[in-house]
């Protein structure tokens, strides 16, 4: 069985382009043989105007994609396609040439793009959901994508019209989703339930060790944007010098939460920059806990199953996705989304109660070691490879209601 992933890579290093790294290692290992289709953003970087333009063309329409893809397909005759991020250089064309050259096609959905021109249901400092059931001029109004109206225009302009004429739909035989947050909001816009597979992100907790000690200090790691809640931990370690924060990434917003934390004189925040794999580890292992206070409805990211690998209790917003992985008093413990107050009062719930940390982190870790398996990813890709390559549906497939993870 032969198996093509294609991935368009971000120009920072994002949690999208980790966990397709690791489901290419994890099918190889299991005796899949892997060809891989990839472009990566850091193309952008040195393209003069004219690049440029064409660059805007094809996020709607790649010929070069068409053009690759049946190349790729006629040397490497794979049996199947898992496809992740498709924009902006490789586009939705992708799923047309598939379609065309009979690739059955399983799309790996890690964030909101199939429904959101910006893929975070998130816009001017709240949650929205305004592009759910198509009306994506929505997004050109509130200059979703990176506050540009010109950039919101061509993502809405593409979505709306792969959507209008259906014939993207017609070509992905499978979905897999992280959450049963993420799966109900794709149904609520129209996808189809009966294709849909919800598992966790590929992991191997085999390659953690838990700590139940600590440094004495709480972690926030991840993209330094607003979405992800940065500047709700630092209004709470504002609340609560006595208590330290190290963050961990970089990101659109990391100059102004520095500037943030100088301008108050927050002695007790580091700024470590980004770091990833073996260098990360280390900064998680001696974490009293982990922070994750995304303001978006986040999907089960990677530093929660690190953070549970690893025996630390995750510290979380309230909000859909991420509460279905964090359970309240049990592996960790959450707070009201965008309540610093109450973030600094569960932070300072674990200061005084040294045994609950411990507990909450060894439930984590007894998490990790059911769920966040390599065995259970490469179990739950073998049924949707063998559900899409048999081209029928599953009399068990879930509904709605049922949706448990493969």
């Amino acid at each position: 069985m032969k198996v093509l992933i294609c991935h368009n890579y971000y120009t920072m290093t994002s949690g999208e382009d980790i966990v397709i790294r690791a489901d290419i290692n994890l099918l190889r290992a299991a005796g899949y043989e892997v060809a891989e289709y990839a472009r990566n953003n850091t193309e952008i970087q040195s393209y003069n105007a004219l690049q440029y333009i064409a660059c805007a063309s094809d996020t709607i329409y790649s010929r070069r994609t068409v053009r690759e893809i049946k190349q790729v397909v006629e040397k490497e005759r794979p049996d199947v396609a898992l496809v992740q991020n498709v924009f902006p250089l490789i586009s939705p064309s992708i799923y047309y040439a598939l379609r065309q050259l009979q690739v059955p096609v399983i799309q790996l959905v890690y964030n909101y793009r199939l429904v959101c021109p910006n893929a975070t249901l998130y816009t001017q400092g709240r949650v929205c959901e305004r592009c759910v059931h198509g009306n994506y001029l929505h997004a050109v109004r509130y200059r979703c994508f990176r506050n540009s109206i010109g950039v919101s225009a061509l993502y809405a302009g593409s979505l709306a019209l792969h959507r209008h004429l259906g014939d993207m739909k017609k070509a992905i035989s499978a979905y897999i989703v992280p959450d049963n947050f993420l799966k109900r909001k794709l149904v609520e816009a129209g996808y189809p339930v009966q294709q849909m597979f919800t598992m966790h992100n590929p992991f191997d907790v085999s390659q953690y060790s838990p700590s139940y000690t600590h440094a004495d200090y709480f972690l926030f790691a991840g993209r330094i944007v607003n979405e992800k809640g940065i500047f709700t931990a630092l209004r709470a370690f504002e609340m609560m010098p006595q208590a330290r924060l190290v963050v961990v990434g970089g990101g659109e917003a990391e100059n102004a939460a520095r500037l943030y934390a100088a301008e108050r004189k927050l002695s007790n925040v580091t700024f470590m920059g980004p770091r990833y794999g073996p260098d990360l580890l280390p900064v998680v292992a001696g974490a009293r806990a982990v922070l994750i206070p995304s303001q978006w409805y986040d999907n089960c990211p990677v530093i929660l199953q690190q953070a549970f690998a690893c025996g630390k209790p995750v510290i979380a917003s309230d909000i859909d996705g991420l509460a279905e992985a964090v359970t309240h008093l049990s592996n960790g413990l959450l707070f009201s989304t965008g309540d610093a107050a109450d973030l600094a009062a569960q932070i300072q719930r674990l200061i005084n109660d040294e045994d609950l940390r411990t507990s909450l982190g060894r439930n984590a870790r007894r998490v990790a070691e059911e769920e966040f398996t390599s065995e259970r990813r490469v179990e739950g890709l073998r049924d949707v490879i063998a559900f899409v390559s048999d081209k029928k549906m599953r009399v068990d497939l879930p509904t709605l209601e049922e949706v448990p993870r493969a």
